[in-house]
């Protein structure tokens, strides 16, 4: 009976192990579709910079309006949702008028380099250009250590 149960206790191990890295698998294509979807459809450009006690992101939105711009931050990602109405009217002539209109909801996950504090994310809004700066949680200090 002994041994019937460190079997029993052993598969269940093993089991949860498997649970585990199936898991962590999920979660690695989970990021690798979001990636494709993100990055590589029509999204607008961005920017990282990683300063000693911050990160700061700028995202291209040419077109959208600041009141149309949604943007959440976690200590891991922010997202940024932005609907646009983009009408453009081209006259050819005096007969001939194009009008494109194109409209619908735009969507930007940015992962940060380090965590970071959302509760202290500032963000603004120029130039058709979203600059969102946030405190890092750990910051790097460097010190001059002398030889001896």
């Amino acid at each position: 009976m002994r041994r019937r149960n460190r079997t029993i206790l052993d598969r269940k191990g093993l089991v949860e192990k498997m649970l585990e890295d199936t898991a962590q698998t999920i979660d690695n294509i989970r990021y690798d579709i979001e990636k494709s979807i993100v990055d590589y459809t029509f999204v607008p450009g961005k920017d990282i910079i990683e300063t000693d006690d911050s990160v700061i992101v700028h995202v291209d939105l040419p077109g959208i309006k600041k009141e149309d711009i949604e943007l959440n931050v976690t200590d891991k990602r922010m997202k940024v949702k932005a609907k646009f109405d983009i009408t453009s009217k081209v006259e050819r002539g005096s007969h001939i008028t194009i009008n494109d209109q194109k409209s619908g909801y735009l969507r930007r996950t940015v992962r940060f380099p380090r965590k970071v504090i959302p509760e202290q994310a500032e963000a603004r809004f120029d130039q058709d250009v979203l600059t969102v700066e946030v405190p890092k949680e750990e910051k790097e200090e460097s010190f001059q250590v002398e030889i001896k």
